[in-house]
C-alpha cells in the first residue's frame, strides 16, 4: 500500500457540515457568509412577529367556534322544547276517511 503521495491526492481540509459552495449547515439550514447579527435578528424580528400574529388569528377563530357552539346549543334546547310539543300531540292515529 502505497502512502507517500497522500497529501498531494487531497484537496484540503474543510469544517465538518461545510457544503461546496462554502456555507456552513446548521439545525435550521446552510448559513450564508457574510450573515451580520443585526440581519439574524431582524429575521428573528419577523418570525416572531409572523407567530404574534398567527396566536392572535388562532385566538379570533377560537373565540368565534366559542360563539357558534353557544348559538348550536340554543338551536338544539329550542328544537327539543319543539319536538316534546309535538309529542304531546297525538299523532298516531289515522283519521278514517
Amino acid at each position: 500500500m502505497r502512502t507517500e503521495n497522500w497529501q498531494g491526492n487531497t484537496r484540503g481540509l474543510r469544517l465538518v457540515g461545510e457544503g461546496e459552495s462554502g456555507s456552513a449547515s446548521t439545525f435550521f439550514g446552510p448559513v450564508r457568509a457574510g450573515l451580520t447579527t443585526s440581519q439574524a435578528t431582524s429575521k428573528e424580528a419577523q418570525l416572531s412577529e409572523l407567530l404574534n400574529s398567527l396566536e392572535r388569528e388562532v385566538e379570533n377563530l377560537r373565540s368565534k367556534y366559542c360563539e357558534a357552539y353557544v348559538i348550536l346549543i340554543s338551536v338544539m334546547e329550542h328544537l327539543v322544547k319543539l319536538n316534546a310539543l309535538l309529542l304531546n300531540t297525538d299523532t298516531t292515529r289515522l283519521k278514517d276517511s
